[in-house]
């Protein structure tokens, strides 16, 4: 097995670990209370609403809008993680196959390794304090996984 295998392979099996044990974390001391907040916010907007009390009614939607994206964001980047970490399981596995120098495949593992575990970091981040931080790594990330991709691709393509 070459660096780049073990690289792929290694990294994929840490963030699968990774990206699980976030979503045991995630169901029991999170989700829960998140939809819970969810359908408060949103039938106390509507109730609002219905008394005329407009003002309340957009102050409860917007919250409502503000806690709906903070759950998209959490349960996209726990899925991008569990997926990309099967992508880099999976092109360890069949990563002689590509038409890639020891050196050439071993940037590209690197890239693709640190892409699939910084997106979704990157997303997560955004959430909270930390989001110019969080912006600045997921641009770049799913900048590298896109290309680290066609890479691949394209060394499918010229082994062919």
């Amino acid at each position: 097995m070459s660096a780049a295998q073990r690289i792929l392979i290694l990294t994929g099996i840490l963030l699968l670990g990774s990206t699980m044990a976030f979503g045991v974390y995630y169901a029991l001391f999170d989700e829960h209370q998140t939809l819970v907040g969810m359908g408060v916010s949103m039938a106390t907007g509507f109730a609002e609403a219905a008394k005329g009390d407009m003002v309340a009614a957009h102050a409860s939607l917007d919250a409502y809008a503000a806690i709906s994206a903070e759950y998209r964001s959490e349960v996209h980047a726990h899925g991008h993680w569990g997926m990309l970490s099967l992508v880099l399981i999976v092109l360890g596995i069949s990563f002689k196959r590509l038409a890639w120098s020891e050196q050439q495949g071993l940037r590209l593992a690197w890239v693709l390794a640190l892409s699939a575990a910084l997106f979704p970091l990157g997303v997560l981040l955004q959430i909270g304090p930390a989001a110019d931080i969080g912006k600045l790594l997921t641009v770049p990330a799913s900048l590298g996984m896109v290309l680290g991709l066609l890479a691949v691709v394209w060394g499918l393509v010229r082994k062919a």
